[in-house]
């Protein structure tokens, strides 16, 4: 019957644990190894070989979240979500295939006089059926599986190649992901992306975050240091969250640091988050860097922000991010985004 081959099932799967579990000696040392399970019975999980096979993988990845030494049972209701993101992984490694990944690019607008100096290029992608997939969920699958070295190669070299066609004093902003950082080859194929592209190094600014830092310390700044070697300008994003070290600053001159969209969004009624934004201008001032305050949506932040010493904007308020098309429109017009900037400053 179906309780008892479930019942046998869960007793093989309990002995293989335990099995697996005990320690052996391997030359002078003693060994501990473990195991996860996921578990399916025919034909309630599937009637093909296939169909089993995948519905087996999806209850052994709830087994290991559940932690080391588990057996689990599929169950369609609870694997549902992580069938659904193993579709979506696939569904992302084909559009990274056909590098169906598209860029927007968010301009950045300096306080005087208020013009765009740079735009920061933003993944974007289309699904053809679930329509708009966040980029935070979307750059994390392609983090986990594996996919991000390619990912991150198409964006960059999309964005050098957009950025030779607009004004030579524009610049162009790419994220990198921590990841990227540990396949030992982000330094060639950022300089093969600038080669190709025939832009010159130092238009293009390559956004890192703070967290990225904390993983590898000496390895990251090595790199850092090479990528200026490049003449290309280096940023520190999202400052003000997550694990802020004014140590960062000690070992390696950044060109900007932008202060995370949190404190510009508390600047109208927190001290802390206007005390905050006011020591990052200071730090800026005294070690040259430039101060990007992200995330600005109303005039009012924008006076504060001006007033503190924030040397670039950037925002709803100026602009949400745009193709390369319209934005390309907004360049050759010489659109002063920051007129009311220009005033407050």
């Amino acid at each position: 019957t179906a309780a008892r081959l479930r019942e046998r099932a869960d007793e093989v799967a309990s002995a293989i644990l335990t099995s697996v579990a005990e320690p052996f000696k391997t030359g002078r040392v003693v060994a501990h190894a473990g195991a996860s399970i996921g578990i399916v019975l025919m034909p309630e999980d599937g009637h093909t070989t296939g169909q089993l096979r995948e519905n087996a993988d999806l209850a052994l990845y709830r087994a290991k979240q559940m932690g080391k030494g588990k057996a689990c049972f599929f169950n369609a209701e609870m694997d549902a979500a992580a069938q659904d993101r193993r579709k979506l992984e696939t569904e992302l490694r084909e559009a990274i295939e056909r590098d169906g990944i598209e860029l927007a690019y968010q301009p950045v607008v300096a306080a005087k006089p208020g013009q765009i100096t740079s735009a920061e290029a933003l993944a974007r992608w289309t699904h053809p059926d679930r329509g708009p997939i966040r980029p935070d969920i979307f750059i994390s699958l392609a983090e986990e599986c594996g996919l991000i070295d390619r990912l991150g190669e198409q964006l960059l070299r999309r964005a050098c190649r957009d950025a030779q066609e607009w004004p030579d004093h524009v610049r162009v902003a790419v994220n990198l992901s921590p990841l990227q950082f540990l396949s030992g080859s982000l330094i060639e194929t950022v300089r093969r992306a600038i080669d190709d592209s025939g832009i010159r190094a130092d238009r293009v600014q390559l956004e890192v975050t703070e967290g990225l830092v904390i993983r590898d310390v000496e390895r990251t700044f090595e790199q850092l240091e090479a990528l200026r070697a490049l003449g290309i300008q280096v940023l520190i994003d999202d400052f003000g969250v997550g694990y802020s070290s004014l140590s960062y600053f000690q070992r390696f001159p950044f060109d900007k640091v932008k202060i995370d969209k949190s404190c510009v969004d508390d600047i109208v009624t927190s001290r802390a988050a206007k005390a905050i934004v006011q020591a990052v201008v200071g730090l800026g001032e005294a070690l040259d860097m430039g101060v990007v305050a992200e995330g600005v949506e109303t005039e009012e932040q924008m006076r504060i922000l001006v007033a503190s010493g924030c040397t670039h904007l950037q925002g709803y308020l100026f602009s949400k991010p745009v193709s390369v098309h319209t934005l390309r429109k907004m360049l050759m017009a010489k659109r002063n985004l920051g007129a009311k900037v220009s005033k407050a400053a």
